[in-house]
């Protein structure tokens, strides 16, 4: 294999950044990182490696190691073809500075998951908020790669990019504020050249050098550039939410969810949905004082018994979340299930933390929102005297029964019983003891809404889509939480596709031949599916439809909501509900939430 002099070397300047904390030889850095190159992940390919040359420029140390690799075509089955890939591998140095260039594709970003390891235990990333101050300028933005804070399960994109002379000044201060900045390119000092960072992944690239003294000059100036100046700024793109590298300043948790096991199903394992569905149907929790630190101290319940208390510390790691256990104390005999409880905690992905500090951790990262003073002010307030709003759907020996809708006290009861649709505005809202018009129960897989209820109003036609959560507690002294009203926020606007007629009924009829007993009612006598199915199919299509989205969850008390204006709480559910309610409007719907009316719970039936 012939040698490779660097004055050959023309890169695209595309390097991985890193430091250590005290004195390391960069040689032997680099000889480290050569040995995971040439060993690591390698299967069936061998690697051939040129011995390491070394060269400085100031003080700046330069080492590069060019190496071959031997591998099958990816096309090829057999063993008697080799492809030969020729590579380069540098290294810069200034004093506890380093800038790594790997020519192998996806390479940098394998390297860099082995910072903090054994492998490479002094070697660390540069500091997000470093990197921020040196390389990013608000005002001189052209494009901005952007990182859901929200969840996956949420009716915002996970992640999207933008581009433009000035982005910055195109970013929504209420529904861009839930995105964290993953990556940027800038321009340099208001000229027409421009660097890209990834912050998260200690990456920074510039472009195709014409020559390596030109690579070799760009990377020494990045690096001197690190070395001298030590400021930091945390959030360059003041609407973005910030990436949290430690717990400092996290405290008071307030609420705590894991992920909706049905409607995040495509993207977890087989044991992961089992333990998630388990957990949902099986166990509940009480969120305990922490007296102002981030730890998660909660009681558990199984059925209506209290099984335990277990103490969970959340640590960051390279910005990335574990949970750690730290105690367990189960009631006699219930020492398997707060271990079964407990053991949840072993995935960080599958659960979200609130906390009154503005600090949320979700997919596994802590972020802060500096949450923007919006008022949701369209709450309806409705009575639940006599049903249970803890119990969403009526049971049967522990199963769903629908059949069973209107004989017992669930939500779907309440629903059943006394929801009218003979209103047009949140002021106007009514229940009532006599419903009248459509309801169909829609429950089940691929659902369109819990229910759908069709009625005539003022010369309209009004078809509400109404999806149930139940409260997370009914304890009187519960408190806002945003996880009750998160995934059901979600399901509803996820099906804001249906709220076209045409689609509605075409979707309905193809689950009707596929679905068991549908339960429907007109004008609150027993019907069926089928009549259901042709009074939607019959409305004039010159008639006045309008489409309702409909959220029933009853967590959320008047007084406690009243009182609690100014706080984060009440801050990030109204965010979520200005956020949610934008969305379904824009799809030519109402939007309408009901909580629980603490207030006047007496005499609200008509």
């Amino acid at each position: 294999m012939d040698e490779v002099d660097k004055l050959q070397i023309k890169p695209f300047l595309s390097i991985l950044l890193g430091m250590c904390h005290q004195a390391t030889s960069a040689a032997e850095t680099h000889e480290k990182i050569a040995g995971i190159i040439r060993t690591e992940g390698r299967k069936e390919q061998i690697v051939e490696m040129n011995p390491t040359k070394e060269s400085s420029s100031g003080e700046t140390l330069i080492f590069y190691t060019h190496y071959a690799v031997l591998k099958n075509p990816s096309w090829f089955s057999g063993n008697t073809l080799t492809d030969v890939e020729n590579h380069v591998f540098i290294t810069f140095n200034l004093n506890n500075i380093f800038a790594f260039y790997m020519s192998e594709k996806g390479l940098k970003d394998e390297i860099r998951t082995y910072f903090f390891t054994p492998l490479l235990p002094n070697l660390k990333v540069i500091n997000i908020s470093h990197l921020n101050y040196l390389f990013i300028n608000e005002d001189n933005i052209k494009m901005l790669w952007l990182l859901g804070t929200h969840g996956r399960e949420s009716f915002k994109a996970d992640s999207k990019v933008l581009g433009g002379e000035s982005v910055a000044d195109t970013l929504n201060p209420l529904e861009d504020q839930s995105f964290v900045m993953s990556a940027v390119r800038t321009s340099l000092d208001g000229t027409e050249k421009t660097i890209g960072l990834n912050p998260y992944k200690s990456s920074l690239w510039r472009g195709p050098c014409k020559d390596w003294e030109t690579f070799e000059n760009r990377v020494i100036e990045i690096i001197d550039t690190i070395d001298k100046n030590k400021n930091e700024v945390e959030n360059p793109i003041s609407i973005l939410a910030i990436p949290i590298a430690e717990m400092k300043g996290v405290n008071n948790l307030y609420d705590l969810s894991f992920l909706d096991p049905e409607f995040n199903r495509s993207d977890l394992s087989e044991s992961k949905f089992e333990r998630l569905h388990t957990i949902k149907s099986t166990y509940t929790f009480k969120i305990l004082d922490t007296l102002n630190s981030p730890d998660i101290n909660l009681e558990v319940f199984k059925g209506l018994g209290s099984i335990g208390e277990i103490k969970v510390s959340p640590k960051i790691l390279d910005y990335t979340v574990d949970f750690d256990v730290i105690e367990k104390i189960p009631k006699r005999g219930k020492k398997p299930e707060i271990e079964y409880f407990a053991n949840t905690f072993k995935y960080p992905e599958l659960i979200k933390c609130w906390y009154e500090s503005g600090h949320a951790i979700i997919n596994s990262r802590v972020f802060k929102t500096e949450y923007r003073d919006v008022a949701y002010n369209n709450f309806i307030w409705a009575n639940f005297e006599g049903f249970d709003i803890s119990q969403e759907k009526p049971e049967l020996n522990g199963k769903v029964a629908l059949d069973k809708i209107g004989n017992q006290k669930s939500l779907f009861c309440w629903m059943k019983h006394h929801w009218s649709g003979l209103w047009d505005s949140h002021e106007n809202f009514m229940t009532t003891d006599k419903p009248s018009g459509w309801l169909f129960c829609d429950d089940g897989a691929g659902e369109k809404a819990d229910f759908i209820h069709i009625d005539e109003h003022k010369d309209r036609v009004y078809i509400s889509l109404v999806h149930i959560k139940a409260a997370n507690s009914k304890s009187p002294d519960r408190r806002i939480s945003v996880g009750a009203h998160d995934i059901v926020l979600n399901q509803a606007i996820k099906n804001l596709r249906y709220i076209s007629r045409k689609k509605l009924i075409t979707d309905l009829r193809e689950r009707a031949d596929n679905a068991a007993t549908k339960f429907c009612w007109n004008d609150n006598k027993i019907s069926d599916h089928n009549s259901f199915l042709n009074a939607i199919e019959t409305l004039e299509k010159n008639s006045k439809i309008k489409f309702r989205v409909i959220v029933v969850q009853p967590h959320t008390m008047r007084s406690y909501y009243d009182r609690n204006i100014q706080s984060n709480i009440r801050k990030q559910l109204d965010v979520l509900l200005v956020s949610a309610e934008s969305a379904i409007r824009a799809s030519g719907a109402e939007f309408y939430i009901i909580g629980h009316d603490d207030v006047q719970p007496k005499n609200r039936l008509n």
